[in-house]
């Protein structure tokens, strides 16, 4: 029973990562999502094990800013949840999903590098594999199982595309040599056209300035790059006349409309992104409109799109900024927090590529949900909130433990099994994450 918060753990990463909004509706007892009853195992069974590592200050640095947002959310929830019902409890769930950071950074450190590279090798090239399908999406929902919490939608999804295959990329290119790398990158890539989404572009493009600023000696990757885009070239020849999610053609000249669009052209897209611009200035002076909304919010459950609906009805209550939701949501309070954990997490991120190449995927992963928050309800939905801490979490406890940290008390069972994983011995190098352990090189819990 003790280890079944692993378990928990990964089915809730892997479920969303490939089947994401479908999974996200897997009711465990309506209202219920089963995504958020794994999030909450994980983190009560798995506390022994990650309250442990509270004592490391990137973790202490976590616990406060998530404990903060927490705090912020629950108090709101006793103001709004008695006037908003179930939409005031929906729109608390991200502050809830967070915690899958810290089971996640403890089961990262149990596996190790070395082993936890083998499974989310598997889990990218499964999704990877899943979302070339897409030319089939529609079929394969009709075939498919449905599900639903508020209303039926397929189980089969594949709204996670650009997302997920954004890291996917960079990890096959990065981490895989020779030809299962190039492929690998090359169908990633092909999932990134199928998504047609002009924030896993600008993801794409910032992610590999990022690369190239802070490991200079990436630019020999370059004829990769060539390699990987005829490898993607070809693919899309051998599929045929195919179309991506705005129902244009795959290819370089869609991508080059659809980014014309953020210069005000005509394009795929044009009409979404017209919309937000008016939307949001809106949202900002709906929030101005109380006298202490700019500091403690407007409330959870409250519309913030001016009643837009979509089809069958669907109202769609996010302004598709999640840095303007949060505020409009808590208060300066709670996104001071909501930026706290995405600083922490993203500046580690950003240590481990200066230490090691190999670490591009996760730095490409927070870019894609920097860019996705700015302009999509992100934290609105367990498939990307979830996917994003679990993922990140996972590569940080690993690190960790790669890095230099003192191991775990034997007999409580986590260290053997993460020094085995690693390959390594229990006094690894410290190079690269000094800063994150507040210790040079040495035990950090005082010998």
């Amino acid at each position: 029973m003790w280890r079944s918060w692993r378990y928990a753990l990964w089915v809730a990463v892997a479920g969303l990562t490939i089947w994401s909004y479908g999974f996200n509706n897997v009711p465990l007892v309506r209202p219920v999502p089963l995504v958020d009853a794994l999030v909450v195992w994980a983190v009560v069974l798995g506390l022994p094990a990650w309250w442990r590592l509270r004592r490391l200050p990137v973790v202490r640095r976590l616990l406060f800013w998530v404990s903060l947002l927490s705090t912020v959310v629950a108090l709101r929830l006793i103001v709004d949840l008695p006037v908003h019902g179930l939409w005031a409890a929906r729109d608390a769930l991200f502050a809830l999903e967070l915690w899958i950071v810290f089971p996640a950074i403890a089961a990262g450190y149990a596996l190790g590098m070395r082993r936890l590279e083998r499974r989310l090798g598997w889990l990218f090239a499964l999704a990877i594999a899943w979302f070339l399908l897409y030319p089939l999406r529609f079929d394969l929902q009709d075939l498919g199982p449905v599900v639903g919490i508020q209303r039926p939608v397929p189980l089969f999804a594949f709204t996670t595309a650009g997302f997920v295959a954004l890291p996917a990329f960079f990890w096959f290119l990065w981490r895989r040599a020779g030809g299962a790398g190039l492929i690998g990158a090359g169908a990633a890539l092909v999932v990134l056209l199928f998504a047609q989404s002009r924030g896993s572009y600008l993801a794409w493009l910032l992610s590999l300035l990022v690369m190239l600023a802070l490991r200079p000696g990436a630019g020999r990757h370059v004829g990769r790059f060539a390699v990987v885009g005829a490898v993607a070239s070809v693919a899309i020849v051998l599929m045929g006349p195919v179309t991506g999610r705005l129902g244009e053609p795959l290819g370089l000249g869609t991508v080059i409309e659809q980014m014309g669009t953020l210069l005000g052209r005509e394009g795929p897209g044009a009409g979404s992104f017209a919309h937000r611009l008016e939307a949001w200035p809106v949202t900002v002076a709906q929030v101005l409109a109380e006298p202490l909304g700019p500091l403690v919010g407007i409330g959870l459950g409250v519309d913030l799109f001016q009643g837009f609906s979509v089809s069958e009805g669907v109202l769609v209550r996010k302004p598709h900024n999640d840095f303007l939701e949060i505020w409009a949501r808590t208060g300066i309070v709670g996104l001071l927090a909501w930026l706290g954990i995405l600083a922490t997490l993203g500046f580690a991120a950003l240590r481990g590529l200066r230490a090691e190449g190999r670490h591009a995927w996760v730095v490409a992963l927070q870019v894609v949900l920097g860019i996705t928050a700015l302009s999509q309800p992100a934290f609105g939905f367990a498939y990307i909130t979830v996917v994003y801490a679990g993922l990140t979490g996972l590569w940080l406890g690993a690190w960790l433990r790669e890095g230099g940290l003192a191991p775990m008390v034997r007999r409580r069972g986590m260290a053997g099994a993460g020094a085995r994983a690693s390959g390594s011995s229990s006094w690894p190098s410290a190079q690269g994450v000094g800063w994150l352990t507040g210790h040079g090189v040495g035990p950090p819990y005082g010998g």
